[in-house]
């Protein structure tokens, strides 16, 4: 397996990868069981969103409630602005997909960038029962790269 040097690290979850790419998205919140891989639609009902402040995401345009990251050493992002949760649906949070600013139609696809996640993990939550009046802080968002053995 390949290891990566810190500095390395840095790079991609920052300034060249991760970071890049995904700054300003957003946070779905799910549900039932995840998809085998983000590739795949989510095959479940949406259930919450996580925003800056639980603005309004608007894909492909920049209102300010895209989530803003920051580079936690090594080679981790962690949320730089205050994410809440505003419930959309009824139910139980099981898994979060955070998807890029521009548009992502959640279809079988290679091309859109996406990461799938456990809750609890990466995403802790000050509470899974979400309903459509929800509208609570988020605890932590820290997502970071493997460094291998």
């Amino acid at each position: 397996m390949a290891r990566f040097s810190t500095g390395l690290r840095n790079a991609l979850a920052s300034n060249y990868g991760l970071g890049a790419v995904m700054n300003g998205g957003v946070l779905y919140v799910y549900g039932n069981t995840a998809p085998r891989s983000p590739d795949e639609p989510p095959g479940a009902v949406e259930i919450g969103r996580i925003t800056t402040q639980g603005l309004a995401f608007i894909p492909g345009t920049d209102t300010g409630a895209g989530i803003k990251l920051e580079l936690v050493t090594p080679g981790a992002l962690v949320n730089a602005g205050s994410l809440r949760l505003r419930g959309i649906g009824e139910g139980q949070a099981h898994w979060w997909r955070w998807c890029w600013a521009k548009p992502d139609p959640m279809i079988l696809s290679t091309y859109y960038p996406r990461v799938d996640g456990e809750i609890p993990g990466e995403l802790r939550l000050l509470t899974v029962s979400i309903t459509p009046t929800t509208d609570v802080m988020v605890e932590q968002f820290l997502v970071g790269l493997p460094m291998g053995v």
